[in-house]
């Protein structure tokens, strides 16, 4: 049976950030309507099923009005989304239950948790959130019709996909975390309230991607030297102490509507593998722009670049495929 999964963060979109900077805000009507879309694209690849994660929005509702008798609709058995572990736990459920997709609602930080229960299933991203790097504003039927030809096997997932990375951090040689596009180390000293936009408590990033066309703290490894969503190797980037050989200054889009000149101490390629050591104590770690490390004193911390990030469909190369054929 060919099974499309569907996971939609209704927090997406709604952080600190609409405050401090001029981040959109994304309704839950808005992502409602969008997953209408989203449904209407997968009906008409013939898929057979739809595996939706549960959430107290009911986010899915209206759609599932759309294509009721056309397509079998299910939810994971699972308590209602009301954390972050939620899409982790939803993720986890759907490929035990043999899904082929999973089509995501949401920003950097929904698709980083999703990525730790998707295993090898690929990932269909369309942004709702803030900085959204590692999601795309992909249109909900276009989405849907590159997510259901991947599930009935019309594209191989070769064929459709690009593989990410992945940046991991490890405390006292055990995995801890790991982000999907940027892990900013920061002098903050508390998680907080998590959101990342003040660059100057920056201490060092590591990028798994630098795009120019991208809105964030990635935005500023692409002014030094642009990286793809496959490219096998990242950036390293030191933003405090001494400055060294190509010690320089970038003007960034950090946030939406904020522009911001960044000074970089040090930067340089970071290979796969490779440990880099993180000396700050104390301080955080955010992870996708978001704090979720502290780093307390006495731990022994690193970060390494890792390929072998989710599986992310490119629709418009899906698009193309499927136009050809």
């Amino acid at each position: 049976m060919s099974t499309v999964g569907i996971i939609a963060n209704p927090a997406a979109g709604k952080d600190i950030r609409r405050l401090v900077a001029h981040g959109r805000v994304v309704s839950n009507q808005e992502k409602a309507n969008i997953l209408r879309r989203v449904f209407a694209g997968i009906v008409s690849t013939g898929t057979d099923q739809i595996l939706i994660m549960p959430d107290h929005s009911g986010l899915a509702r209206p759609a599932t009005a759309d294509v009721e008798g056309e397509i079998e609709i299910d939810f994971v058995d699972m308590p209602t989304a009301d954390h972050q572990g939620a899409s982790t736990n939803a993720a986890r459920a759907m490929v035990e239950q043999g899904v082929d997709c999973i089509v995501t609602l949401g920003g950097d930080g929904t698709n980083r948790v999703v990525a730790k229960g998707c295993l090898e299933v690929p990932l269909v991203p369309i942004s709702t959130g803030t900085n959204n790097v590692f999601p795309a504003n992909t249109e909900g039927t276009l989405a849907g019709i590159a997510a259901g030809s991947v599930a009935t096997q019309r594209l191989t997932r070769d064929d459709a996909c690009r593989r990410s990375k992945r940046i991991d951090i490890y405390i006292d040689n055990e995995l801890c975390d790991d982000a999907l596009v940027d892990a900013a180390v920061s002098t903050q000293m508390f998680v907080g309230a998590r959101a990342v936009w003040d660059t100057s408590t920056l201490h060092a990033m590591f990028l798994t991607r630098a795009e120019p066309a991208s809105i964030g703290l990635s935005s500023i490894g692409s002014r030094l030297e642009p990286i793809a969503i496959d490219d096998p190797f990242g950036l390293y980037i030191r933003m405090d102490g001494e400055p060294g050989s190509t010690a320089t200054t970038v003007r960034a889009p950090i946030a939406p509507g904020a522009v911001s000149d960044v000074d970089i101490m040090d930067w340089r390629r970071i290979m796969p593998g490779e440990q880099i050591s993180i000396d700050l104590h104390p301080g955080t770690i955010a992870l996708d722009g978001e704090r979720e490390v502290e780093l307390l004193p006495n731990q022994k911390v690193h970060a390494m670049l890792n390929l072998d990030g989710p599986w992310v469909v490119d629709v418009p190369h899906t698009m193309m495929l499927l136009a050809n054929r």
